[in-house]
């Protein structure tokens, strides 16, 4: 009969681990901020001889740091987060090429850009036969809007990796993001091909593919992307947004129906193709309480967006607001960061809720007001005739 194992002594390395990965799995980020600087503080006052004899202690204050930064990255607090991992550069200077190009990627969030990508062009310029550090510098370039640096700095990447198919796969891939910005269709979609080609990963990424086609309009070219999508969920759903768009609103709800007779929770991702489809027939409650149960395993910004539109439908506009403004303040701090949600979305709630009550939280959406808006609202709800 063997023994289970015992829980950690409080107060014990093991127990503040335990404690700081239960806060996040909560949400409660201070509790977690908190206890990392506990575990910090106490791993820092080990003396040489005690590392020496335990090289586990060193990787794990190394691993806290990190883990610690990381959080405080994503909640904005870009100045603590370099300020903890600065000292990396000392207690493990083994790694510094990796402490001085994520702390120039903090630097560039900051808002110093300038300082973050010359860091970034020296470090690849000390070792200009490695493509990653090429790739590092063109993203953080093509996320600060600076795309005539990215695509040189890609086209330096490509240039170096020679058979290094993961290298290749990524390099293409983020071409693929660069020629979509430009608006460049065709050398996007031959960038993702190439990219394919080379990582079976990139073949989950090809919904970016047909969004970025739909949106252009290029119907057709969609479709044959669409059919490459082994996520049953996003592939009909798109088919129905395609079919809408093209006039087949009777195919459009048929497609969404087959998506809203789909188990969800039988997918790895995709999930705001299922909460979308069930918002446009109408069918907020269900939708409602699968993200009750799921948002914050599976929580997205998307998500939390739709989780918004669907308690507008519902009536309760003090709810959605919340989950408009939770999204937003998860954008804020994004690459790049924006302020407001997507007008898409708004367009969204638009259609799907027709009385004048939705106008109050235009607010969070990235919508300009025209002078028609003005008289629209004044006029109040516009004729069934004369709406889309």
């Amino acid at each position: 009969m063997t023994q289970s194992a015992l829980p950690p002594l409080r107060g014990s390395y093991e127990s503040l681990i335990e404690q700081i990965h239960a806060a996040v799995r909560a949400g409660d980020y201070e509790e977690a901020i908190a206890l990392y600087r506990r575990l910090i503080s106490r791993l820092a006052r080990l003396s040489d001889r005690v590392l020496q004899r335990r090289p586990d202690l060193h990787d794990l204050h190394r691993i806290a740091r990190l883990e610690l930064s990381g959080l405080l990255a994503a909640q904005g607090r870009y100045a603590e987060a370099i300020e903890v991992e600065d000292t990396l550069l000392e207690t493990h200077p083994d790694e510094a090429h990796i402490w001085r190009t994520d702390l120039a990627v903090l630097r560039i969030a900051k808002g110093e850009v300038d300082a973050g990508l010359s860091e970034l062009h020296t470090l690849a310029q000390q070792d200009r036969e490695n493509p990653w550090r090429w790739l590092v510098l063109g993203r953080e370039a093509r996320l600060s809007g600076r795309l005539a640096e990215s695509r040189e700095a890609l086209d330096r990447a490509l240039a170096v990796c020679g058979e290094d198919g993961e290298a290749l796969a990524e390099a293409q891939y983020q071409r693929f993001q660069l020629f979509r910005e430009w608006g460049e269709l065709d050398e996007a979609v031959a960038a993702w091909e190439a990219a394919r080609r080379r990582e079976d990963w990139v073949s989950e990424t090809v919904r970016e593919v047909y969004t970025m086609l739909t949106e252009a309009g290029c119907y057709e070219q969609a479709l044959q992307f669409v059919e490459q999508d082994e996520n049953k969920m996003q592939a009909l759903f798109q088919r129905g947004l395609i079919a809408e768009r093209t006039g087949n609103r009777t195919r459009a709800r048929a497609y969404w129906q087959q998506v809203a007779a789909l188990n969800p929770d039988e997918f790895e991702y995709g999930h705001d193709a299922w909460v979308e489809a069930m918002l446009r027939l109408n069918r907020a409650r269900p939708a409602l309480e699968w993200l009750e149960r799921n948002l914050l395993q599976r929580g997205t910004v998307r998500l939390m967006v739709l989780a918004g539109i669907g308690w507008v439908m519902e009536g309760d506009d003090e709810l959605a607001a919340h989950f408009f403004q939770q999204a937003i303040d998860v954008l804020r701090y994004s690459r790049p960061p924006r302020q407001k949600l997507d007008s898409a979305e708004w367009r969204l709630l638009d259609s799907l809720v027709i009385d004048q009550r939705k106008v109050p939280l235009k607010k969070y959406f990235a919508v300009v007001d025209t002078l028609w808006d003005a008289a629209g609202a004044e006029r109040g709800p516009a004729p069934t005739l004369l709406r889309p």
